[in-house]
């Protein structure tokens, strides 16, 4: 039985909906992604002003008005991490070593819609990933005490519509519903109610203890000198700290303490405003700036284990802050020849505002976590070069500004500098289905981290240095389909 012209868009579309995944671990400047699609073969250089991919909907809903005929597009990438950890330690002695990969595959759809409505107006709704970070370091990590493993992920449902003034200017306005979660794992020094009730000070206590080495000291009495200073200074009673020692002594040995699993969500939105303009025929400019609301993740801490607390087991709602930033990007093509046209990308990213994430749980203090994240930039550009009539090949390359400096880098978002290079083929099946599939190899950096966390300005954990050496391999295929 075949499918008509009219039916196939349909059925395409509602099964890609229908069994949509999100984003686990994509990173691009910061955590924020880039929807894929035929802009990721030229490394997604003027996602403002192009105008062959449904990506438009959510990149600029302005070139949605630069596209004649109604349209299906959708795109499936995988993500591929080589993504392995320098300990700055002799983590085999002390039997703490990450993972040999700390960042699992991830798998990245997007699907989307445009439809003409008249000659002037165009209305488009797409549905994909964008923002994630994920890392699963292993129980053992030097860096349980903060992470052992998390995932963030960010997936909007854009609906947008453009309006064509002229044959110069389009303008295009869209609103998204965002729907954002995060899970996160980590590891706590098992202590009971008699300590305190303030969780940075556990945090700060875990990192004493490693920096002045205290499970290392042979006599007793010295071991356990150290610990009831490191109690001290964390702002631990010390007197209750010695009814814990056993318990901290296998922490500090490696062994599980206290396990503390976070998770939560928040639906949020976005706010997209963007124009383009054809200067002389063949050359446009584009412009596109996305407002999203920050976010409050509320959930729960199912807390394994004494964590200052004489309970055992306890499940607490907690609430997790999450800003997220405004972008700003100017795009460009040139259309060089009938075979060859030109892109290019400058995005502003502004995560000065990310100062810090605020979780509070149910019964304890709110810890304060410094981000001291500050604006980045990303600069992109590429090419598409028609080999014949049915094959286009693209090359495309960018690079994304680390948005934090290595002295404020933190293991469970450790983003640095990233450079990617991408390869794409366009393939024309007939007039109106066409496929692509593309590669795209990922730097990201050293990611060079210098501290166990830093709580409400103060640094915790010097001997916790370490830096990565991380690449993502991203293949994708997608396709666009004209009725």
């Amino acid at each position: 039985m075949s499918l008509s012209p009219r039916v196939l868009p349909r059925t395409l579309l509602w099964s890609s909906l229908s069994s949509i995944l999100v984003a686990q671990n994509a990173i691009a400047v910061g955590f924020m992604i880039n929807p894929t699609s035929n802009l990721t073969g030229i490394a997604n250089a003027g996602s403002a002003v192009y105008d062959h991919s449904t990506a438009a909907i959510s990149n600029n809903p302005a070139a949605m008005s630069l596209m004649s005929q109604k349209q299906i597009g959708g795109n499936f990438s995988l993500v591929v991490p080589d993504w392995s950890v320098n300990e700055q330690w002799d983590c085999a002695a002390e039997g703490n070593c990450a993972k040999s990969n700390v960042s699992p595959i991830a798998a990245i759809p997007t699907i989307g819609l445009i439809r003409p409505m008249d000659n002037d107006f165009t209305w488009g709704v797409g549905l994909g990933a964008i923002a994630g970070a994920g890392m699963d370091y292993g129980s053992n990590f030097k860096t349980r005490p903060i992470i052992t493993e998390n995932k963030l992920q960010v997936l909007e449902l854009m609906n947008s519509i453009s309006w064509r003034m002229d044959e110069q200017w389009t303008f295009g306005v869209g609103v998204g519903v965002l729907h954002g979660s995060f899970e996160q794992k980590q590891d706590l020094p098992s202590l009971n109610g008699n300590v305190g009730d303030d969780l940075s000070n556990a945090v700060e206590f875990a990192g004493l203890v490693s920096d002045r080495q205290c499970r290392d000291i042979i006599r007793p009495g010295d071991r356990l000198d150290c610990y009831r200073t490191a109690a001290e200074d964390a702002g631990i009673d010390p007197a209750s700290t010695v009814a814990n020692i056993d318990a901290l002594r296998s922490y500090a040995g490696g062994a599980t303490g206290t396990t503390v699993d976070l998770e939560g969500d928040d639906i949020g939105a976005e706010i997209t405003l963007g124009t383009t303009f054809e200067f002389s025929p063949g050359h446009r400019l584009g412009l596109a700036y996305h407002y999203l609301t920050d976010f409050t993740f509320e959930g729960s801490a199912t807390i394994n284990g004494q964590l200052l607390s004489n309970e055992t087991y306890q499940k607490q709602h907690t609430t997790l802050t999450w800003d997220m930033p405004e972008r700003l990007i100017i795009s460009g093509s040139h259309r060089v020849n009938n075979d060859l046209n030109l892109y290019w990308d400058f995005e502003r990213v502004f995560f000065d505002s990310f100062k810090s994430t605020d979780l509070r749980i149910d019964g304890y203090h709110t810890i304060r976590i410094d981000r001291n994240f500050k604006d980045a930039n990303r600069y992109a550009i590429g090419g598409e070069y028609g080999l014949n009539e049915r094959t286009t090949l693209q090359l495309g390359f960018s690079y994304d500004e680390s948005p934090v400096d290595d002295a404020d880098r933190m293991a469970d978002i450790p983003v640095d500098d990233i450079f990617k290079t991408a390869f794409g083929t366009i393939y024309q099946v007939n007039e109106q289905l066409d496929i692509h599939g593309y590669v795209s190899l990922e730097f990201l950096g050293d990611a060079q981290i210098e501290q166990l966390a830093s709580i409400s300005g103060t640094k915790i954990g010097n001997s916790v240095k370490m830096d990565s050496d991380a690449v993502l391999y991203v293949f994708g295929v997608s396709f666009g389909y004209k009725f």
